[in-house]
């Protein structure tokens, strides 16, 4: 009425089947020979894409911004782009800092050759498969990070850049390394046990008359080492007193909850509790 066009008013439209859609109106005058107004024609162009396509980038960007991961994109020049919270608590940089920097701000020195070779790649279109690497913090520190590269294309399906994913791995490498020193410790212990069974069965075969009573001998010396490896497993392998470890090979025996002991409590290596219980177990057997 107005004898003016509307742009830019989005509205809602309900189809016959009582389902509502969003649409944009294009309504535009139309004017005789004197410029009156007689009418108008309109053109209805319908949002329903358009708005799951900006749910679905909110919704992305929101997953984005709230990951642990640092995911960071970049042009083909190596340019930052865009930068989420996690690349902020990961490398040091807020957001204000790190876009329009040059990504190889976070490449140490020794590995400046990787940019090149993953910008080559991606300029062909191909994804980087995952690969752990280095990288440098804003205050000079370096930090391992496990890197996911993808390219990033435009609407028309050029490659403009692509987007990083790096998650950290200090505490994986860590993990790495203790189970390492976990094994060769488990190793170790392993070993100086065959070693203890081994001098066991020789001294016993030397002292024992007949097949039956080395088994028996053999047997009860082993479930005495099984006590004291037990004694050492409750204190995570540090050792054990001696009070504990008389306690422990006496109790399999009559009346050896009786036995009362006195003295400085001592801690003994966890070698040494090994071998002073198999002799406390004989001398208990011979008492």
């Amino acid at each position: 009425k107005e004898n003016r066009p509307v742009r830019n008013q989005e509205a809602v439209a309900q189809r016959p089947d009582g389902s509502f859609f969003p649409f944009l109106p294009y309504p535009t005058p139309l004017q005789d020979e004197q410029g009156n107004l007689i009418g108008a024609v309109n053109m209805l162009l319908d949002l329903t894409d358009r708005q799951r396509a900006e749910e679905a980038r909110q919704h992305l960007s929101a997953i984005v911004e709230s990951s642990f991961d640092a995911i960071v994109s970049k042009d083909l020049n190596t340019i930052i782009k865009s930068w989420n919270h996690g690349a902020e608590r990961l490398f040091g940089y807020t957001a204000d800092e790190a876009i329009g920097q040059s990504v190889t701000m976070l490449i140490p020195d020794n590995h400046q050759d990787e940019e090149p070779r993953i910008l080559q790649r991606i300029r062909r279109g191909e994804r980087v498969e995952p690969f752990e690497t280095t990288r440098q913090r804003k205050d000079g520190s370096l930090v391992p990070v496990s890197l996911t590269i993808s390219p990033v294309r435009n609407a028309t399906g050029q490659i403009v850049g692509a987007s990083k994913i790096a998650r950290d791995i200090t505490s994986a490498r860590e993990n790495e390394h203790r189970i390492r020193m976990l094994m060769r410790e488990v190793n170790h212990r392993v070993k100086n046990q065959y070693s203890v069974i081994l001098s066991m069965i020789r001294e016993t075969n030397k002292r024992s008359e007949t097949p039956k009573q080395f088994e028996s001998q053999v047997r009860e010396r082993i479930m005495a080492l099984s006590r004291s490896h037990d004694l050492l497993v409750s204190a995570e392998w540090k050792g054990a007193t001696i009070r504990d470890l008389l306690a422990a090979q006496a109790e399999s025996f009559p009346r050896g909850d009786v036995i009362e002991m006195s003295g400085p409590s001592l801690v003994l290596s966890p070698n040494a509790v090994q071998y002073l219980g198999i002799a406390f177990h004989e001398l208990a057997t011979n008492s």
